[in-house]
């Protein structure tokens, strides 16, 4: 396709991917220009996309008239620590945040809050093990995948989008519930990975969730990487 050297390059030098689509869009509409006009200077097809294409400009002289506009530079690209080390660890507490808060809400407009315990009717109880199950199993992997196509199409260094989903999968952030039986009082709601240490029963228990998310969550990681060490 045309352009495709010219988008690789703008890519791995940094320039954000809309800002490359958008440019390599226009780029397309004046050549169709460029060709018509020679069409209609009487060239065939192939000569007239030849010289349409020549008059357009090199690939080099194309990237360097993107290059020298900074603004276009990626997020990612000027500051990856940030971006791969900073945010996810941030972005990962705020979604799982973001899915528990509703659940609170729930619980405090029904009044089942009470002295810091849930006195959970079964409804809430189902809502929230489906809510918890659903979270824990997909937020970090979603989360790691982002990041790593984030860095794939942006063309970054494999290490950056590995770096993200390591912090991810480190972090062990986990929604949990302890409901006592149907009846009893003194339910709650959790976020983290502390209680995990501090039992060693629930770490007994839930092993196989906490192993199968920890798996989910660094296979985009692994993936990239088997794909950066395939030959090409």
């Amino acid at each position: 396709m045309a352009f495709d050297e010219l988008r690789e390059t703008l890519l791995k030098d940094g320039v954000a991917p809309r800002h490359v689509r958008r440019y390599l869009a226009e780029l397309r509409e004046h050549l169709e220009d460029l060709t018509a006009q020679q069409r209609e200077k009487g060239y065939d097809a192939e000569d007239a996309t030849i010289r349409a294409r020549a008059r357009l400009g090199s690939d080099t002289e194309l990237a360097g008239a993107m290059l020298e506009q900074k603004q276009f530079r990626s997020l990612a690209a000027r500051a990856p620590w940030a971006m791969f080390g900073l945010l996810p660890p941030i972005a990962a507490m705020a979604a799982f945040f973001a899915l528990m808060a509703p659940l609170v809400l729930i619980a405090n407009a029904h009044g089942m809050v009470t002295n810091h315990s849930i006195s959970a009717p079964s409804w809430f109880r189902l809502l929230v093990q489906t809510v918890f199950l659903f979270g824990n199993f997909t937020l970090a992997p979603l989360l790691a995948l982002a990041f790593t196509v984030s860095a794939t199409r942006q063309r970054l260094w494999p290490g950056w989008p590995l770096l993200a989903v390591l912090l991810i999968a480190l972090l062990d952030m986990h929604l949990q519930a302890d409901f006592p039986a149907p009846g009893v009082r003194g339910g709650s709601l959790g976020l983290g990975a502390v209680q995990w240490v501090s039992h060693f029963d629930n770490l007994v228990q839930r092993w196989p969730m906490a192993l199968s998310q920890l798996l989910l969550t660094l296979l985009p990681a692994l993936l990239l990487y088997r794909k950066h060490r395939a030959p090409i």
